[in-house]
Order: structure tokens, then sequence, then C-alpha cells
């Protein structure tokens, strides 16, 4: 999520993936839903914007035993896979 993508035309902002569906929005304040295998297929799709990295406070990270670092981590990576793909 938060990936910048070009799809009709137009730049969106990836605001959220559930069940198969892009949520997407754009800086005019348009929304969109589509399924995301139709999103990824379209003519003229490309991914023009790669979504920050979002750190947690250091604090917070800390406080976290290390099984559930590790899980966090694990899946920040999956996450970011997927978001290249």
């Amino acid at each position: 999520m938060g990936a910048q993508v070009r799809f009709e035309a137009r730049t969106w902002q990836v605001s959220g993936l559930v069940d198969g569906r892009a949520y997407l929005a754009a800086a005019d304040g348009a929304t969109g839903c589509v399924l995301a295998a139709r999103l990824v297929a379209a003519d003229g799709f490309e991914v023009v914007g790669r979504a920050a990295l979002q750190v947690p406070a250091a604090a917070v990270w800390a406080a976290l035993q290390l099984p559930a670092r590790e899980r966090a981590m694990a899946w920040r990576n999956a996450q970011a896979q997927a978001e290249q793909w």
C-alpha cells in the first residue's frame, strides 16, 4: 500500500488491498476500486512510485519481544516484495 500507480491515464495512490480489490485515491480527491488483477493487466499500467518505508519509533520497537520483531520484519519484507511485483 502507498505505491503510486498509473492507471487509465491517471496517477493514483494505492490506499488499500482487500479481497483481491485495489482501492485507489487520486490527488484531486477522486477514489476508485478495481480488481487487482485487472489493474496490473490494464494497458498503460505502471508503478510510478513506491511507498516510503515506515519504521516504528525506537522505544516501541525495543519493547517488543524478539519473536514479535522477527514476525514484523518478515511481514514487512513480504509486503515490500509484493509491492515490487
